[in-house]
Formats: C-alpha cells, structure tokens, sequence
C-alpha cells in the first residue's frame, strides 16, 4: 500500500515542524510555500523559550508549552546530529526588570503564576544584578523604581539556525518541498483532497497536488489560504520589529526582559533588541521611530551597546487571535484538513508540541495535550475586545 500524502501550506517553523514529525512516522509529506521556507516570520523571531512546567500546568495552553519545553533539547540534540546544524539552544536563564509602577505590578502577578508552576523565580536587589550583571550596572544604579527577578529555566533559541536544520532534517527523510507557490484553494472530499496553486516565481507554474490530507499553517497568511476555511476573521497580523547589534565579546549571558522589549545576547556577541506590536495589516517594513526606540532603549539598558556596530533591522508578522490560543486541529465539518497557527509570539517555542500533538491526531492517536481548547473555528466568533488575552511574553 502507498503512505499516505499529507500536505503542508506553510513553511515556517510550525509548517516545518511537524512535516518533520510527520516524515519520522512513515508518512510521505509534501511541504509548499509561497516564498522560501523558514524565510518568513519565524526567522524574524528572537528564538525566547520562557519557563514552563507541564507536570503542574492546568491551562491547556501551559500544557503545551510545557510539552514543547521539555521536548526542546531532545529536538535541538537530534537535529545537531542528524543534519550537523547546531542550533544554538542552550538554558541561558533570564532576568526580568521592571522600571516603572505598572510594569512592577505586572511582574508580580507573573511571579505568582510561576510559583503556582512550582518554575524557579528569584527576588534579587538591584545592587546584586549591577554585582552579576556589570554591564547592566549604570542603569541599575540611576532607576529609582527598579526590581529585578532571575529566572534560570527560560532558554533561547537561534531561530536562523533551528529553522535551518528543520529543512535539512525534512530534505534527509524525504519531505518533498515546494518553493515559490501561493496556494489559491482547497477542495475536498472524504477521499481526499486537491490543493490549487498560483506561481509567486519565475521558476515554477501553477500546479495541482493530491493529498489524503492537508495541513494550512501559514502564519498570518492562513485564514487567506482557502475561503471555504472560513478563517478570514480568525487571524490578525501583528508586526513586531527587531534591531540587531554586535559587540567585540558579549557582554551578558541571560535574555534580560523589560516588559515586552529585550535585549537577546548570542554566544557571538549579537545582540537582538525588541520588540512592539503593531496592527499595520500585512505591511512587513520596519519604521525609523520604533527602531529608534529600541536603540534608545539597549542604549538605555546598557550603555556599553552605544559602542555596537549595528548590523541590521527586520520585522515579522505574528499571527494573533482574538482568544489567545492557536488554532491546532481539525477544520469543523471535514475530515482531512487541519490548521496549525495563531501562535502569535510563541511560534518557535510551541513548535515542538504543536507538531506532536496534530501528527498524532492525523495519525489517529491521541495527542499529549487536550486540543478541545485549540479547536478551529471559535475565533470567527470572538469579540475584538478579547485580544488584549493574547498577550504573552515570547517571540
């Protein structure tokens, strides 16, 4: 008997993922995107892995991301070996900062979620971070409001490089990929499924692909896929924008946090500065006030990053819904098409889980993690004033 076709509209890295995951499990997996995979969104991402404990969560959405983060160096040790491409993840450990009364009180409420987890969280007086972290001292030292706390479980990610090793670990066990293709419709049928596409390059033409089953996990872009979907209200772009710096040597280890803007050191003396949320639609530039603010901000938080060349800046679109929670499972009312977005900030991080859980739903197992709460669908339903719930810290 012929494997069964499972067809991916998306390669980014949750498109990426679980082809991947999918091609471990002796399915024959045909991955299309509209421009180049792991070119889009999720390479924009700083590659931040927050804290998480499965064994305590409750939430269906803190079950996954424990999943994902109990799966995470597993993955990034089994992509090294398999492709040879290091992903640069590591437990950097995190320090959380807050300067104004607002962002003090938000901290908190956050500290006293984590130690409902039971996931490590440290009070630390700001004369013991100048102490750790000298190149944070200057700041630490003029902020009248400031508070500290350590995390040491939140990890970091180099998404170039994850997504890098996905595709090559996805090439190795035979995932066909397809580049340069928008898909314009889906029809199916209880026997299958028949995917419609346009050429967005010059190379390729329009095609037509037979599946058993298709996957949309196209970011943004996934409620534009198919109208029969009827995803057009549940996704909302949210573009964040990055700058990227570099220094001699690094001059901090762990991520540091200030409300939703970071400072993200690699191991190369990088450093990436974020981020900000922006309703913009699908406009992917960046603007010379927000990367201004986040200079003034590094510059700010560390003044030894004045002396920085700055190598670049970019901006990503993040997917959004109005619950807060991805879309992970079937399309209501079919039995072959699946959504696998709306991570919003946590793209990278819920990679993992969220391409074990749907391969075995596809598979016809049952997921480590409920998907009741991720059904598709619920979010063309979902008030606009819900939104600010989708907030999280993440990227």
């Amino acid at each position: 008997m012929s494997q069964p076709r499972i067809i991916i509209v998306g390669g980014g890295a949750i498109g990426l993922s679980l082809a991947w995951e999918l091609s471990q499990r002796e399915l024959a997996v045909t991955l299309i995107d509209r421009e180049q995979v792991g070119k889009a969104t999720s390479w924009s991402a700083t590659g931040i892995l927050p804290p998480a404990n499965r064994q305590t969560a409750t939430d269906p959405i803190d079950q996954l991301r424990g999943l994902s983060h109990e799966l995470f160096p597993e993955w990034a040790q089994k992509l090294k070996s398999l492709t040879g491409v290091d992903t640069g993840f590591r437990e950097c450990g995190a320090w959380y900062l807050a300067d104004t009364v607002g962002e003090r009180a938000a901290m908190i409420g956050m500290t006293d979620y984590w130690h409902e987890l039971e996931i490590q969280c440290q009070s630390v007086a700001p004369t013991s971070l100048s102490k750790r972290e000298p190149a944070l001292r200057q700041w630490a030292q003029q902020t009248k409001q400031l508070a500290a706390w350590w995390v040491p479980q939140e990890c970091q990610v180099r998404t170039p490089q994850y997504l890098k090793a996905l595709a090559a670990a996805c090439q190795i066990n035979g995932v066909e990929i397809v580049e340069g293709l928008r898909v314009c419709d889906i029809v199916h049928s209880d026997c299958g499924a028949l995917v419609k596409t346009l050429a967005t390059a010059d190379k390729e033409k329009a095609r037509e692909f037979a599946a058993d089953a298709v996957v949309i996990s196209a970011g943004a872009w996934s409620g534009l896929i198919s109208p029969s979907l009827r995803l057009q209200q549940s996704l909302v772009p949210v573009r964040g924008q990055i700058l990227l710096l570099k220094t001699q040597r690094p001059l901090f280890g762990p991520i540091v946090n200030v409300g939703h803007r970071y400072l993200v050191c690699r191991d190369d003396g990088h450093v990436l500065v974020g981020s900000c949320e922006e309703e913009v639609g699908f406009r992917r530039e960046t603007t010379e006030p927000i990367i201004d603010s986040l200079r003034a901000f590094a510059f700010d938080l560390c003044p030894d990053l004045k002396d920085a060349v700055e190598v670049a800046s970019w901006s990503g679109l993040r997917p959004m819904t109005f619950d807060g929670f991805p879309m992970i499972g079937r399309v209501p009312q079919t039995s072959n098409l699946f959504v696998a977005a709306g991570h919003f900030r946590s793209g990278i991080h819920l990679s993992p889980g969220t391409a074990v859980c749907l391969a075995d739903l596809i598979s016809g197992s049952s997921p480590p993690v409920d998907l009741a709460a991720f059904q598709v669908g619920k979010q063309q339903t979902a008030v606009a004033g819900s939104r600010q719930g989708a907030r999280e810290h993440a990227e």
